[in-house]
């Protein structure tokens, strides 16, 4: 086995369920309880539960890679899903803690705000009658009052900030300005995203992409005073398909070049229209009521930075195995980037991955209550979650040769086999039995000569019978242990 397809090995396979089974029972047992309840796709169920995660949680945390290098734990979701996939059911129900939290502190903000209002007209009432005691007075006389009015120009009533997390119908220079006079972190959130996609917040691809990586950015102004903003955004867009492919159409070269694309998780999930029976009596939301309050309680530390919005974050770091195992997939996937690798042609996904695979890990820990740092579990997790968007990310942005896209599909079906224990899969019961448009000759052989030059099967023949192994590192394990045993043997 040569070295690519070595490290090749590090990485999870293509073509997996969306992961189901984590040690993460606050957000696991929250998401099977609102994917029974709603019967929405299950990755759509999923991504509506990061972006509260990730929007309540990256004010108080950045996470240190393993290379020493810190990053925010922002994220940015995509979700392509038509009409009635429940796209705003799933988000409503997530979101409903930010939104409860939000609406109190906007209880307290409206008082705070009519107090400074008053405050507000006092002081200006008085800079004016200090100001025109001031212009009546001679130069020696006028002095002290000069410096009662600076004095006075000094003590001027502060305008609270505003507790506003959620942005959903902003343009770009409104969310910079609110990020800017308000709480320093907040989440862009659509769940028709149409609108958000053809240019209200996404018309400058340069500043969202600064903000995914933490850099402050410069807003400038031509009718007032510029500013800059050090702040944490998370965008979370679900989006219908035509909205969606609309927009690629005519804005994607441009988005896709800019890098924009490359920072999201998206995914466009398999319906569940057709299949989403129900049952008598109440659903339970007990899960989802212990999200939210989970939820709650991050947000109350993060009323902090109304008031202190420069204090420093929380750096979430690796454990030793964690931060091995993070390198390893680095490594794997960079590996990949070359010709005939996993990402060639998609560089610019493949380099953000292991950045989302960290930031992903980082929130499973500080949602989870996890102490110390963040342990292999957690990262496994993470990568198992990530790969899975990334795989849809490479079905939905990559132009691939139908004899690749072939090759996918049938390495899905053969990983099933993989799965149940078995070694070798007749080639006949792929014909009969395999996926639909594998079932000619012809696609089929094409299919599995890009998985035998992947490495990923070896055919053989027996007597009449083709058949596929399709674990050949075995075979290559078993012939290099014969060959070191009997180098002299001439049958080997």
């Amino acid at each position: 086995m040569n070295f690519f397809n070595g490290v090749s090995s590090w990485l999870p396979a293509r073509g997996r369920e969306f992961p189901r089974h984590m040690p993460l029972p606050i957000i696991v047992n929250a998401v099977d309880e609102a994917e029974g309840n709603i019967k929405a796709p299950r990755a759509l169920v999923f991504s509506s539960a990061l972006t509260p995660i990730a929007t309540a949680s990256q004010g108080l945390i950045d996470v240190c890679k393993p290379n020493g290098q810190i990053v925010p734990a922002s994220l940015m979701l995509l979700t392509v899903a038509n009409s009635g996939e429940r796209k705003s059911t799933a988000e409503n129900v997530f979101l409903r803690g930010v939104r409860r939290f939000q609406d109190e502190m906007d209880v307290i903000y409206q008082k705070e705000l009519s107090d400074w209002s008053a405050r507000q007209s006092i002081w200006e009432n008085r800079r004016k009658a200090i100001l025109k005691k001031t212009l009546l007075l001679d130069n020696k006389e006028g002095d002290e009052a000069c410096k009662q009015f600076m004095d006075h120009e000094a003590s001027a009533p502060v305008k609270p900030r505003r507790f506003k997390l959620l942005y959903e119908d902003a343009t770009s220079e409104a969310l910079f300005l609110g990020l800017h006079q308000n709480i320093p972190t907040a989440g862009l959130i659509s769940s028709e995203g149409g609108g958000v996609l053809t240019g209200k917040a996404f018309n400058d691809l340069s500043k969202q992409n600064a903000l995914w990586s933490g850099d402050v950015i410069t807003v400038d102004r031509v009718s007032s005073e510029s500013y800059e903003v050090r702040a944490r955004l998370t965008v979370s867009l679900m989006v219908q398909e035509n909205s969606f492919f609309s927009y690629m159409e005519k804005h994607g070269e441009r988005s896709r070049g800019s890098g924009l694309w490359a920072r999201f998780m998206v995914c466009n999930p398999k319906s569940t229209q057709g299949t989403r029976l129900i049952a008598g009596g109440d659903a339970p939301w007990h899960c989802c009521e212990r999200f939210s309050e989970r939820i709650r309680e991050i947000l109350k530390k993060s009323v902090e930075f109304l008031t202190e919005p420069a204090r420093p974050r929380l750096v979430v770091r690796f454990s030793q195995e964690a931060a091995q195992r993070w390198v390893s997939i680095f490594n794997a996937v960079e590996s990949e980037i070359r010709p005939g690798g996993r990402y060639f042609g998609m560089g610019d996904h493949a380099s953000k991955l292991a950045d989302n695979i960290a930031r992903v890990a980082t929130l499973f820990h500080f949602f989870e209550k996890r102490g110390g740092d963040i342990a292999l579990e957690t990262l496994e997790a993470a990568v198992d979650v990530c790969f899975w968007y990334s795989d849809e990310f490479l079905r939905m942005f990559a132009s691939l040769p139908q004899e690749e896209v072939d090759a996918h599909e049938l390495d899905a079906w053969l990983q099933l086999k993989r799965e149940s224990g078995e070694r070798f899969v007749v080639k006949n019961s792929i014909l009969q039995k395999g996926p639909g448009p594998l079932r000619k000759v012809k696609r089929l052989d094409l299919a599995i000569e890009v998985l035998s030059a992947q490495g990923k099967v070896l055919l053989s023949k027996s007597g009449n019978v083709t058949y596929l192994d399709i674990f050949p590192e075995r075979s290559m394990s078993n012939l290099i242990t014969r060959s070191v045993l009997s180098p002299y043997n001439p049958s080997i």
